[in-house]
């Protein structure tokens, strides 16, 4: 059988350690073939190397987009599956993530010891894989919380609230005219059930609707 090929990108070196001793244990053929704190030279490792998996800490610098950086890893490495290691949690992280690109998620608040292996050999096999806590968040808040209703621009404009963002600059980030972002102001209260505009960041930070 042929050896499962792993790249990690942690830029915590304990982490990284960790990580390498908890896969020496794994009961199935697998070669880490490349650790790195930046993900620089992990690119520059991919350009000229093959490898079957990316396993990517998200503590990424804020310059870097996370969801940019998956949709451009997927097309230079076709062939790449990668699991996020996620230091934060929210149902709207997730799905981006996933849209994205990315075959798996694993909190680390999760106990590693049970969670990578695993979610490494369920990816392997061509599945997809949450970790159990971003599982049950993921299902019972994202459903809860009626996903299908709310299309880009409704979240676009509950980010920018959630960013302190006023209507006026709200218009400008999104090419909108005011009166369309307080049309959505008013969508937004539907759907979420409440009866002010200032009720709207809230609640939708506790319906997991807003990252971090």
């Amino acid at each position: 059988m042929q050896p499962l090929r792993l790249v990690i990108v942690d830029k915590q070196d304990l982490s990284r350690h960790g990580i390498q001793m908890l896969l020496s244990s794994c009961d199935f053929p697998l070669q880490v073939v490349g650790s790195y704190t930046d993900l620089s030279q992990a690119e520059l490792f991919l350009e000229a190397n093959r490898a079957h998996m990316l396993l990517l800490d998200d503590s990424l610098p804020r310059a870097v987009d996370l969801h940019q950086l998956l949709d451009r890893l997927r097309g230079d490495h076709p062939g790449l599956s990668i699991i996020i290691l996620a230091n934060r949690l929210n149902p709207r992280y997730v799905r981006r993530v996933f849209d994205s690109g990315a075959r798996g998620l694993i909190y680390k608040l999760d106990r590693l010891e049970d969670t990578l292996v695993t979610g490494i050999k369920s990816v392997w096999d061509g599945n997809t894989y949450l970790s159990p806590r971003a599982m049950t968040l993921f299902c019972s808040n994202w459903q809860s919380s009626n996903p299908d209703q709310f299309n880009q621009s409704d979240l676009a404009v509950l980010q920018l609230m959630g960013e302190g963002f006023i209507p006026q600059e709200i218009a400008l980030h999104l090419d909108l005219s005011v009166r369309s972002i307080y049309r959505i102001y008013g969508r937004l209260r539907q759907l979420l059930g409440v009866r002010t505009n200032e009720q709207l960041v809230d609640t939708a930070r506790k319906r997991g609707l807003l990252d971090d």
